[in-house]
């Protein structure tokens, strides 16, 4: 079966064939799983990426079209032995293994400690409570709490333009060609930031929330703080958490045990 359907990433409009087949990973079979094909991507933004695809594993109420997402199907279908998945990310550019995601488990050697659940909000995106931000130990953010996601498809922190243009001079950054840059001989001196969640603190160095990028022959950092685009759904004060950035440090544990 096809059909046709729009879809817009990165405001990006994508002209999608939508089929149903198999899909097949790492020895799990899914049957009937809907999948879409790009057929009109315009400009060079998925030509310069290096990914292939995108793997939607949020909440059904997401979906586009009311497809039902792979990890949804299965459960349905019994092939995992856990409704849970996991997320690991390797920072390490020069390891063989540069992350791993795990369908119905988790693999304890990817953490130390002890893993802390947290409740989710509010089911379409993985939306949780943020207690607060402290940069360098002082509440700076979300001090009364706030809504945040946990998105493995973003890139950057983001946030309200207001507080992340105050996280940029709270770091030290300068704006650079309409983004913000640092230094990275000052990252000794850069303060930690530091998420409060479920009561529980989850720091980031500057040597995490950095990424190291030359331009005009001259090293320099790019900070990860970015203005939240998105609107509706999220209150002001939200704030995304990331893969490429705060999972780069932190472990991730996928539950929809009720």
């Amino acid at each position: 079966m096809t059909k046709n359907m729009h879809i817009v990433i990165m405001d990006i409009l994508l002209g999608i064939n939508t089929y149903v087949s198999a899909f097949q990973v790492e020895g799990i079979t899914v049957i009937n799983q809907q999948f879409a094909e790009s057929v009109n991507e315009p400009g060079n933004t998925f030509l310069d990426s290096e990914f292939d695809g995108i793997l939607g594993l949020a909440y059904p109420s997401l979906a586009v079209d009311g497809v039902t997402p792979v990890f949804d199907n299965m459960m349905a279908q019994n092939l995992v032995d856990l409704p849970i998945f996991s997320v690991y990310m390797n920072r390490n550019p020069e390891s063989s293994v540069g992350g791993e995601l795990i369908w119905g488990g988790f693999d304890p050697s990817h953490f130390s400690g002890n893993l802390n659940w947290v409740p989710v909000t509010k089911q379409g995106y993985w939306q949780i409570l943020l207690d607060n931000i402290k940069v360098n130990g002082n509440i700076e953010f979300c001090a009364e709490g706030c809504q945040a996601i946990v998105d493995t498809g973003t890139s950057l922190i983001t946030g309200p333009s207001e507080d992340i243009i105050q996280m940029q001079k709270l770091i030290g950054a300068d704006p650079v060609d309409g983004d913000y840059a640092v230094e990275c001989s000052n990252l000794n001196v850069m303060p930690d930031v530091t998420f409060t969640i479920n009561g529980n603190p989850y720091t980031l160095t500057p040597e995490t929330y950095t990424l190291m990028v030359c331009w005009s022959s001259q090293p320099c950092a790019y900070q990860s703080w970015e203005i939240l685009q998105q609107g509706g759904d999220l209150e002001r004060g939200s704030i995304t958490d990331t893969v490429a950035t705060f999972l780069g440090d932190y472990s991730e544990v996928i539950s929809q045990l009720p």
